[in-house]
């Protein structure tokens, strides 16, 4: 399997996976969605620069969020609290990633209090809302809404959004993340949605796909160009053939 090809093989397994959840095949429901995320690592992997150390923080977030994959394949809230242990390590991961992209790459973007204020509005709503309906799982739902919505705030902070198409990678893929997770605590705690399976699992998978995506233009591009002084930016020249 060549690179170029990895991200075409993506979408047709995530087509696959999306006609398996409407027609309800559960064996291909089970083989589909933990492939999605290995074809991410290999992808990742195989185009990212060797020698840049940062690529193991992506690479540690689509393990764990492989990890959570294959567990909340299982629907036991036990299995359910692996899972939501797993991204919640991923996201962190990804929050890692974005602080160390923003803090390579000076002058960094300043913090939008505006954005800061309405990504943790809408969490702590969103928390208020489920908040009846959680049960026992109240501390790590609340403590993963607050991750989550960090990992969102430094997505779209690591690098100007004016500037490059990297940084609109970060931002939607981070924003789709928050979307995904945000119907999955509504499906699970308050009311399943029409078509609500499909819209969680369309909305993941374009997630993992834009964050990681925009990874390799910026490790292409710091490869490329390594920073070397305060105001010289690695992301100018974004890699090509990704």
């Amino acid at each position: 399997m060549t690179v170029k090809y990895c991200s075409y093989l993506f979408f047709i397994v995530l087509l696959l996976q999306l006609t398996a959840i409407a027609m309800n095949w559960q064996a291909v429901r089970f083989f589909t969605k933990p492939l999605l995320m290995i074809i991410l690592v290999v992808w990742f992997m195989l185009a990212s620069p060797k020698l840049l150390p940062l690529r193991y923080c992506i690479a540690a977030a689509l393990f764990f969020s492989w990890a959570g994959d294959v567990f909340l394949l299982q629907k036991t809230n036990r299995w359910f609290m692996a899972g939501l242990t797993s991204f919640l390590l991923a996201h962190i991961m990804y929050i890692v990633f974005f602080l160390r992209v923003r803090r390579a790459n000076l002058p960094a973007p300043p913090w939008n209090i505006y954005l800061v204020a309405g990504a943790a509005i809408y969490a702590v709503s969103l928390f208020i809302f489920l908040y009846p309906h959680t049960g026992g799982l109240k501390v790590p739902v609340g403590i993963y809404a607050a991750v989550i919505t960090m990992m969102l705030i430094t997505a779209a902070h690591a690098i100007p959004a004016h500037k490059q198409p990297i940084a609109a990678f970060f931002i939607t893929g981070a924003a789709l993340f928050v979307v995904s997770d945000s119907l999955l605590a509504i499906n699970k705690f308050y009311h399943a949605l029409p078509a609500g399976d499909m819209a969680v699992m369309l909305s993941y998978g374009l997630a993992q796909f834009a964050i990681t995506k925009g990874s390799l233009l910026y490790l292409a591009a710091e490869n490329k160009n390594p920073v070397q002084s305060r105001g010289r930016h690695a992301y100018e020249r974004p890699g090509r053939n990704l």
